[in-house]
């Protein structure tokens, strides 16, 4: 999902706010009807998009600076003639107002094009997903045993070699470090939580705050480490549910005045002919 913020007056908060909340790809996050004093509200959301009404840009635009270091903007004008202020501020797109939803929509699948590409350019080339592999489980690595990777529940390093946890109560132990043991595993089925433990993300039962339950087993209970705390709940966070927004910022009738509003502007812009720039 994409989340955005709306800053602007007030008829281009409801229009793009509707838009934002009706549309598959979009989460609406926040809006102000006025400009911000600080960017403390913004930054403790960190929208992926925020839309921002070029009417509220007069004065000091220092606020401006500080969001557009976390999201990208969207500027929005009633004034094509203003577009050059997009340049201006590096926006990542300007949208006409009255904002039509076509012209929205349009503006998102460029974001997420966009960012789709960046993300295939900086993520690696994915690991070969493997079901099983050896193990030398003794000194002189005489002994090798299957290991089956929908059996492993975690592993743990120890001083100079790590422990396989195993279902069933099995242990195998092997002189390999947690580095050679995390680089040759796949990590879509395997998640570094600790400098000492690699657990099986399938074998999770419960997070409570900032220990991972594995397994149904209160004994599997390990610690996540802050160091890779981040990267295991943004993983975590693709496979969550999400509840659909409810916000609604203003009621049926004053939408119904809205739209007839933007009707009679509409009927002049489309007189003249449809001005819409994209950057």
């Amino acid at each position: 999902m994409i989340s955005c913020y709306v800053i602007g007056e007030l008829y281009t908060v409801e229009s793009l706010c509707i838009y934002i909340s009706d549309y598959p790809l979009t989460q609406l996050k926040g809006y102000s009807v006025q400009r911000p004093e600080s960017f403390d509200a913004v930054y403790s959301i960190r929208p992926d998009i925020v839309f921002v009404d070029v009417a509220l840009l007069g004065g000091n635009g220092n606020w401006l600076e500080r969001i557009k270091q976390f999201s990208s903007i969207v500027l929005v004008s009633e004034d094509t003639q203003k577009a050059f202020e997009a340049f201006e501020h590096a926006a990542f797109d300007y949208l006409v107002r009255p904002v039509t939803f076509s012209r929205f929509a349009k503006s998102i699948n460029k974001f997420d094009h966009l960012t789709q590409l960046a993300q295939s350019v900086n993520i690696p080339k994915k690991q070969h997903v493997v079901d099983s592999f050896f193990i030398k489980a003794d000194s002189k690595g005489l002994k090798e045993f299957l290991i089956k990777c929908d059996q492993l529940i975690y592993i743990q390093a120890m001083q100079n070699y790590v422990v396989l946890y195993m279902e069933n109560d099995q242990r195998f132990s092997c002189h390999n470090s947690m580095k050679e043991m995390e680089d040759s595993l796949s990590a879509s089925c395997f998640s570094r939580i600790h400098k000492s433990f690699i657990i099986n993300d399938e074998k999770i039962t419960s997070i409570e705050g900032n220990m991972v339950i594995l397994n149904g087993d209160e004994r599997n209970k390990l610690l996540i480490g802050n160091t890779y705390r981040k990267a295991f709940f943004e993983k975590k966070a693709q496979k969550m549910i999400r509840k659909k927004s409810e916000i609604q910022i203003f009621s049926y009738s004053r939408l119904a005045s809205a739209l007839i509003t933007f009707g009679a502007v509409l009927f002049k812009i489309q007189a003249l002919g449809e001005f819409s720039i994209q950057l």
